[in-house]
């Protein structure tokens, strides 16, 4: 047990590196995570942040996906019933409307998070996605 401990209060610890920083800043952009991930393979701060971004990243695009087959049975197989069609048209269109609007509101907040905490030099761990992202082997 005590060397969990040490090996999280290590990870606590700050960055001094502005470079780095910066870099690992840049890899919460969409897209951007292979910059600190390719770039600075040895530093333990830059891999932190680009697989956190990527696993971010990842969910949002599983997220959107399963939103979209949702609006697709609900709105395009379900909303030709006869009848009862509008309301899962109505509830397609609330689903993928409502829902893909806080996901995406949600995935920028996590990612200005990320960019500030990456900038200013701290080991932010986003809950649950932190998780995963440590456990990548890239």
């Amino acid at each position: 047990m005590p060397e969990k401990e040490i090996n999280s209060e290590k990870k606590m610890t700050q960055s001094t590196d502005s470079n780095v920083r910066m870099l690992s800043a840049i890899g919460y952009i969409p897209f951007l995570f292979f910059i600190p991930l390719f770039a600075n393979r040895e530093d333990e701060y830059a891999q932190f942040h680009a697989k956190q971004s990527l696993v971010l990243f990842c969910v949002l695009i599983l997220a959107w996906i399963a939103i979209w087959l949702v609006d697709l049975i609900f709105g395009g197989i379900l909303g030709r019933i006869f009848i009862l069609g509008f309301l899962f048209k109505g509830m397609a269109w609330l689903i993928h409307n409502i829902l893909g609007t806080i996901l995406s509101l949600g995935y920028l907040v996590l990612v200005i998070l990320g960019i500030i905490n990456a900038s200013s030099g701290n080991f932010w761990r986003i809950p649950i996605i932190g998780a995963y992202a440590e456990r990548l082997k890239i």
